[in-house]
This record gives structure tokens, sequence and C-alpha cells, in this order.
């Protein structure tokens, strides 16, 4: 006999084996004892979670020879046949391999004509409907509108939104949910027995978690694992035999990168990729591993059920780590996770990036340009005195050409009006807050001015594009306000953002005319110093 997949060995053949769907099996159960059956069923949810297995035993309650009942025998030749796979009047289709219009027709639009053969009901289960063309949705759509009474229509689906809402409307619909870890970890422990195997608490966590609550990803997952336990599945096989990292390997990469130990941290990432890990991996490892720490961080189980030393262990790395590190490290490795498939040389990239993360640049708040600072001779008068020396003359200062500066760090040159340096300041520490959010804010806020004081108003001048580019994302104003009302010296003071006035340009700044010269600069110097 030919191996059977776990999934497929383990699939639910009850509605009381059917974990994690309870509102599902109650509506179905209740529909079922009180003969009030729909002619058409929508299941959608995400995949592993059921849908099909559902549609299965919809389809053997209905035409179980003690039914339509709440639970099918499982005895009857209905129910056998159905569990087999061969019962003529129970039809599935592949919506992803038969979407075409011909298809629809030949094997569901001409076979609704006919009888069922043994059973009750005709059942048609069609599996990923979303699939099939417009042009196969019509030719279904009067079927599932006007069925005869003897055809019944189970659609699964993980996208719902793909289902024409004329299909839609014709269909009882009833949505999967992921299952719990909690849901995952009883399902993995009931299957592990019955396979005559045993498995630490971490691993069956561990394998739970990686499913990402579809019961078919975590039976397969199980399966891969148990092929090098030899009886006894413990954590070390599971990260060996589905290529992720333990977490303590990943713990100390984060406290390196967290105290900018870059020699330990590039041996340890060396230890990794000698055991054959590739920077993917590492990134996947610290993504789910960073989302551990926040959880235990923040008091959150997760219905995890693992032992209190390997709890305690989580809390004591979060805790030192911190929150602030944390949501950082969550935003890079994120980040990284979507840029590493375009990377050449992942593993030196990666590299780069948690050196980046160790070292974050200096955040600082570019308020305005300082203006330059006129450079005169040196005057020195002569003594009264005639019998007394004269003074030294200092040397002269030559003047050098004076560059348009680049905007000022603060201190800015508004500081030096008092009533703005508070300003100033705690607008310095909203924009480093910021920043280390996104490096698009960053370069956005750097370039902005703390202008003036109206009244309550605090008065931020920017770009006009840089406006309409904050104006353009509709949480990030708000966010600006809120982190300005942890840092305001006066919890009064409120900010306004407006565009930057460019002033004309005068005689000390660079021109397009010519320069002053003549009868011009006569002129000139008349009117700024008064006739001569």
């Amino acid at each position: 006999m030919s191996h059977l997949a776990l999934y497929r060995k383990y699939r639910s053949q009850s509605f009381g084996d059917l974990v994690g769907q309870e509102h599902v099996v109650r509506t179905l159960q209740n529909s079922l004892a009180s003969s009030r059956i729909a002619h058409a069923y929508l299941f959608t949810g995400p995949r592993g979670t059921g849908k099909t297995s559902t549609a299965r035993l919809l389809a053997k309650a209905l035409n179980c020879v003690q039914g339509p009942a709440a639970e099918p025998c499982n005895e009857c030749e209905n129910c056998t046949t159905i569990t087999s796979g061969t019962c003529l009047d129970v039809m599935e289709l592949d919506a992803a391999s038969e979407s075409g219009v011909e298809g629809v027709r030949d094997r569901i639009v001409n076979a609704v004509e006919y009888k069922p053969n043994t059973c009750r009901y005709k059942v048609f289960i069609i599996d990923e409907v979303h699939d099939l063309t417009p042009k196969a949705f019509d030719a279904l759509l009067k079927t599932i509108e006007e069925p005869p009474e003897h055809i019944i229509f189970i659609l699964a689906t993980t996208e719902f939104v793909k289902v024409p809402p004329t299909i839609r409307s014709r269909c009882q619909k009833f949505d999967f949910h992921r299952a719990t870890l909690s849901d995952l970890v009883k399902r993995l422990e009931h299957v592990v027995t019955n396979e005559n195997c045993t498995a630490d608490a971490p691993s069956l966590n561990a394998l739970a978690r990686m499913a990402d609550g579809g019961y078919r990803d975590a039976l397969t997952l199980l399966e891969q694992a148990l092929l090098t336990c030899d009886g006894h599945l413990t954590i070390e096989h599971v990260f060996a035999q589905l290529g992720l990292i333990q977490d303590e390997t990943i713990d100390e990469i984060l406290v390196a990168i967290k105290r900018k130990e870059v020699k330990n941290l590039i041996e340890r990432l060396d230890k990794v990729y000698q055991s054959g890990r590739d920077a993917r991996s590492i990134v996947e490892s610290c993504l789910y591993r960073i989302s551990d720490l926040t959880r235990v961080l923040y008091g959150i189980d997760g219905d995890q059920s693992g032992d209190h030393a390997v709890t305690a262990h989580a809390h004591a790395v979060a805790v030192d780590l911190g929150e602030e590190f944390l949501n950082r490290a969550r935003t890079t490795m994120g980040r990284a996770q979507q840029e590493i498939r375009d990377v050449g040389l992942p593993r030196l990239w990666l590299e780069a990036e948690l050196i980046a993360l160790a070292h974050p640049p200096a955040q600082s708040v570019v308020v305005a340009a300082a203006p330059p600072v006129p450079q005169t001779k040196s005057i020195v008068r002569e003594s009264s005195t005639p019998n007394q020396p004269k003074p030294s003359a200092a040397p002269e200062v030559e003047p050098k050409s004076n560059p348009r500066p680049a905007a000022a760090v603060v201190p800015p040159a508004e500081s030096q009006d008092p009533t703005l340096q508070p300003a100033a300041a705690a607008w310095a520490q909203v924009v480093a807050e910021i920043s280390q959010l996104s490096r698009t804010a960053m370069s956005r806020l750097q370039r902005t001015v703390v202008a003036r004081i109206d009244e309550n108003r605090v008065i931020i001048t920017l770009g006009e594009a840089d406006l309409d580019w904050m104006k353009g994302k509709p949480k990030f104003v708000p966010t600006l306000e809120e982190t300005w009302k942890k840092h305001t010296p006066d919890p009064a003071l409120t900010i306004s953002l407006e565009i930057e006035k460019k002033n004309s340009v005068g005689l000390n700044e660079a021109a397009v005319e010519l320069p002053l010269e003549g009868d011009r600069l006569n002129a000139a110097g008349r009117q700024i110093f008064g006739q001569v």
C-alpha cells in the first residue's frame, strides 16, 4: 500500500472531529437536524482550515442512510464511498485546473438533469471556485440560482472577493477561521500519539507557530520532522529538518546587535552559515523570535503551552533588548525579508544591514540655515599718548568665499531667540523619534524649520512637496501631533505645518542680476548709508 500523507490520513471524518470551526459545525448541524437545507453553500477562509473536509462531511451527512443527520454514521455504503472518493453522486471539481466554460457545462450543467444514482442528493463540490472564468461563472449562475431539488452546491475559496456578487448572493456563506496555537498543538499531540511517537512540548509549539493557523500545514511540517526523530521529536530535530535556527542562537545575535558588539555578531553569523543556513533563514528566524519576544514583553501568552523555564528565559531576553530595540529590529527584518530576494550577495548584504542596525545613524533635526557671519578686518586705533608704543595691529583676515551652507543642525539661528529655544528642542526630539520609524520620513522632516510661535501654535515651515507628502499619509500628521504632545514643554502649544515662504533676493545674497558697479553701486550706497 502506498504511503498516505498525514493530512489525508487524519482528515476529519465527523463533525465532532473537526477542530477549531465550532461556529460552522453548530450552524450546519442545526440546519441538518431541522431539515432546513440550502441549495448552495460558500465556504471561505485561509488554506488548510478544513473547507474541503467540511464539504465532504456535509455531503455524507446529507446522503447518510440514517440522514440527513447531524452526524454521518461512516458505516453505510454512501458514507464509505464518499470517504473513499468513489461515490458517483458526489462530484469534486478543482476550478484551478478546470476553469473554462466547457468544463462547467460538461461536468455540472449537463449533469444536473440526471437524478442521483444511489444517494439522496447529487452534491457538487467546487474547490478554489474563484479561479473560474467569467464565462464559466455565467454558465453556472442559472443552475445555482434555480437548481433541481436533488442538487446541492458546495463552493470553497480562499479569495472570497474574487467570487462574483451574483454567485455570493445565492449561497449561504460560512467563514473558516485560522486555528489557534493551542488547537494546533492539541491536534499535533493527537497525531503523534497515534503514530506511536513522542514529542517535546517546545517542538510541537514551534511546528504550530510555523503552520500559521493551518491544520494541513501543521501536519505536513510534522510529517517532515518525524522523518529523523527516531520515535522522539525534539526541538533540535524540528529546527534542523525545517532549516531554521534555534532560539538561543538568535537571542545571541540580537543581544550582540543591541550591545553594538560587531565582532561577536559577525562570529555568530559565521557559525550559522557554517551549519548550512543561508541569509534568508536568518531573517525568517529573527522575525519569528522577535515576534515571540514582543509577545512575552507585552504579556501576551499566545496560547503557547511551553514550560516556565523557557518563558522566563524569553522574558529576560525581551527585557534586556527593550521595547524600542525590538520595534526597530522588527522593522529592519521585515524590510530585509522583502529585499533579500533581489540581492546578489545576500550574506554580505545582511551582514551590513545588521551592523547598521547595531549602529543607527544619529538623528538630528535640521531647523534652519545659519546665516554667514561677516568677517571684517580688525581695526586698531592709535594711542593718544605720543610716548606710548603703538600696539601691534592684528593680522588682517581676508574674507573667504562663503558658499551657501547646508541646513544647520540644532541649535539653529532661530534658537538665538529665547522664546523659540524650548520649541526647537522639543521639535528636535519629535523628529528624532519619528525618523527611527521611516527613512523617508526622516528625509522629509530634516528640512523642516521652527519658524515662529503664533499665540498657542508653533509654526513649522517646510517645502510644498514635503507638505503634500505628509498630507498624503492619513496617519502621519496625527502621529506627529501625538509625538509633539509627549515632548512639548507647554501642553497648551500645538504645531501647525505651513509652506515655507521664499524671501526675495537681497543685497547680500547671490542674485541673477549683474553685480553692483558704477552708478548702481553709488545709488545703493546712498540708499543704505545716506548722503555722504
